[in-house]
């Protein structure tokens, strides 16, 4: 039975890949540049995405892109948490099973949105890029959280959209459930030991945690 879940954020707990797309060209497309292609982008899904930064800084400048970083930030607080995502931590919160969030994004980027959906009312640590020296697909991430919920390994469980994303977790020592999304739907997860994948979250308090209380 595990012991604690630890979450992914973008493009897990919030659709805000394809936000980000879509902001991304945007600006671009007003410029006069070509659109990021969907191929592109979703090379880059999972860790630091220096590729993506580093194209659009060279036809944008750091100036417009820092622009385009904050537009995206401030307005996906408008989207919902992504199915089964709040069931499944009320759920857990009920029986008291501690949870945290490890993102390669930078604590500072995702805290608004954190704050807006109510997730401090069920999250307990938040890591971020700023807090390990490698972000996913190394496992630094990981072992950072679950070492802030003072758990084994082996007693987590991680929610993971992409592949970089579950090789971390797994990397780190934790059982991985993937739900993609249309970004990361065309992954290859074959040879990654998944736990589960694209499954109703609503149903894993009966699966993966026996139903009990702590």
């Amino acid at each position: 039975m595990y012991r604690a879940v630890i979450f992914d954020f973008d493009g897990t707990m919030i659709d805000t890949e394809q936000h980000l797309y879509e902001v991304i060209n945007k600006y671009l497309k007003a410029e006069g540049h070509e659109p990021v292609s969907l191929a592109f982008y979703r090379e880059n899904i999972g860790g630091r995405a220096l590729a993506l930064h580093e194209h659009i800084v060279s036809l944008l400048g750091e100036e417009k892109v820092t622009e385009l970083y904050r537009e995206h930030h401030d307005s996906a607080a408008h989207l919902p948490l992504r199915p089964g995502i709040e069931t499944f931590m009320k759920q857990l919160k009920q029986r008291h099973i501690p949870m945290a969030i490890a993102t390669s994004s930078a604590r500072q980027d995702i805290m608004p949105l954190f704050e807006t959906l109510g997730l401090n009312d069920y999250v307990s640590a938040i890591v971020g890029r700023e807090d390990v020296e490698e972000v996913k697909p190394e496992p630094d991430l990981y072992l950072t959280a679950v070492q802030a919920l003072n758990h084994n390994p082996a007693y987590c469980l991680a929610i993971e959209d992409s592949v970089r994303g579950a090789t971390a977790a797994i990397r780190a020592g934790l059982d991985v459930i993937v739900n993609t999304n249309q970004m990361t739907e065309t992954g290859d997860f074959s040879e990654l030991p998944l736990t589960d994948k694209d499954t109703d979250l609503t149903t894993l308090i009966e699966r993966y945690f026996e139903g009990k209380r702590l």
